[in-house]
């Protein structure tokens, strides 16, 4: 979800049920500020709500900025035949270590 979808979702104040954890963070004083003002300015959600969300976005948006790495392995075709050749970048490595981390925190 994109920051300004993000903005629409706080003003509709919904939110997806999901597994969580909880994890411990510092910030600079400043962030800290500014995540109390959100807070304070979208009154539905908690401050934890909003910090999650944040990081969720960010997170897609890190993952989404990883560059396609052309490798030498064809993995498949595209509809008009072209040959799709695996990706040796940064994204399987980030999804098979975001899936060995699941493993270990979600509930069987």
């Amino acid at each position: 979800m994109k920051i300004r979808q993000l903005l629409e979702h706080w003003h509709s104040a919904g939110g997806h049920p999901s597994a969580k954890t909880t994890l411990t963070i510092e910030l600079p004083v400043h962030d800290a500020a500014r995540l109390f003002a959100l807070a304070t300015m979208f009154p539905a959600l908690k401050t934890e709500e909003i910090t999650a969300s944040l990081i969720h976005s960010a997170l897609d948006e890190v993952q989404e900025a990883f560059p396609y790495v052309n490798g030498s392995k064809q993995v498949g075709e595209d509809e008009v035949g072209n040959p799709i050749y695996e990706d040796i970048g940064h994204t399987p490595q980030f999804l098979a270590l975001v899936q060995q981390y699941l493993d270990k925190v979600e509930p069987s």
